[in-house]
């Protein structure tokens, strides 16, 4: 059977609209045959309910865990259940979480980054040029 990819925008209409076409959304997430989405759309729910919407990063990790509890396919699950959990319990980037941890498990050790907050994640080095 042929999975049907589902972007970031019906998981935004899930968590923060309402009316006819959120409602089509949920029901769609609630079926959840054949559907599958991405570790990059975590990025952009992130994003958007943070900047657009100014959600609590509470809130917006609650989101996130929804989507990881679903039926829905997911490429590097398990990758994005540890960055969130690491997300949910630190100060720091949402990206800069999920990057340490897809590179974490490609057993990269080392990382070129003028960014200091990547000093927080204790298995990866951060050097500068």
């Amino acid at each position: 059977m042929v999975n049907k990819f589902v972007d970031t925008n019906i998981f935004i209409e899930v968590f923060v609209r309402f009316g006819n076409k959120s409602d089509r959304c949920k029901a769609l997430l609630k079926e959840a045959k054949n559907l599958q989405t991405s570790s990059f759309v975590f990025s952009e729910i992130e994003w958007v309910l943070r900047s657009a919407y100014e959600l609590d990063k509470r809130v917006v990790v609650k989101c996130l865990k929804t989507v990881i509890s679903s039926n829905i396919e997911i490429d590097n699950k398990m990758i994005l259940v540890k960055a969130i959990e690491f997300y949910e319990s630190h100060t720091v980037d949402w990206t800069d979480c999920l990057n340490i941890f897809l590179i974490k498990d490609d057993n990269v050790r080392e990382i070129y980054s003028y960014d200091k907050g990547l000093s927080k994640f204790n298995w990866v080095k951060r050097l500068e040029p």
